[in-house]
């Protein structure tokens, strides 16, 4: 696929992987389609750096564990744009906020309903425009941890798992004219280390045969390069600086 002209949509596109990826797709000459659920300002930073590439870009908020705000979403970008050519379900929780042994009801269902329940909803909307066209691209945010364990982070390791499947089985579904893939990133260093001492951090990099970091940007020329590729569905691609080796 030609990116040039392509609205695509990133959900949780305020900061991190999601804010570099928005801003990667518009330097390819794409319209962008900015969500966020609570970091306003992030958003709006994200918006001002794309308005520098001279892109058209549309900002809006948005819950995706939330069935009418996500048709909200979808009908601010019909409205502005049209049509939708690529969808990125890239918002999510980044791991268990309670331990699972700890964790009430609410805690898990909130859990599965922003990183798995969210992407299903956001690419049924999406499918709509692209079945009417006649072609498109769906990319799920999936994680290292949805390949064979999760650490310590029981839910949100189902949760990836599940869209692993989902990634698989829809691809099915939807083709041969819609791909549907993943990227699962390994280790980056986004806000959600923080609060880590140096030996934690040294401790996860340890784990992988690269001894480094995955950079935001590495992880969007995954989303890139599935974009652009037309002979790729049910994948899912792991940067992950070597982890999942073991």
């Amino acid at each position: 696929m030609n990116l040039k002209g392509k609205v695509v949509v990133i959900t949780g596109s305020s900061s991190g992987i999601g804010k570099t990826t928005a801003i990667r797709f518009a330097k390819e000459g794409c319209k962008i389609v900015v969500n966020y659920k609570n970091n306003i300002l992030g958003g709006e930073e994200t918006v001002k750096e794309i308005n520098k590439l001279g892109r058209e870009v549309l900002l809006v908020q948005a819950d995706v564990s939330k069935p009418a705000e996500v048709i909200k979403l979808f009908k601010k970008v019909e409205k502005k744009f049209g049509t939708l050519h690529i969808l990125i379900n890239n918002a999510a929780i980044p791991n268990d906020k309670v331990p699972y042994l700890e964790a009430s009801y609410e805690d898990i269902i909130d859990l599965v309903n922003t990183d798995l329940i969210g992407p299903m909803m956001c690419s049924k909307e999406a499918i709509k425009f692209m079945q009417k066209q006649g072609f498109g691209k769906i990319i799920n945010t999936s994680s290292i941890r949805g390949a064979e364990h999760g650490g310590r982070s029981v839910v949100y390791a189902a949760s990836k798992a599940g869209v692993n499947s989902f990634s698989k089985t829809l691809a099915k579904m939807v083709s041969p004219n819609i791909q549907v893939n993943a990227v699962a990133p390994g280790f980056v260093k986004t806000r959600n280390y923080d609060k880590l001492t140096k030996e934690q951090l040294d401790s996860f990099i340890e784990q992988t045969y690269l001894k480094r970091w995955v950079t935001e940007d590495e992880v969007a020329d995954a989303f890139i390069f599935l974009a652009k590729n037309d002979a790729m569905t049910g994948q899912v691609i792991y940067v992950d600086a070597g982890f999942t080796l073991k």
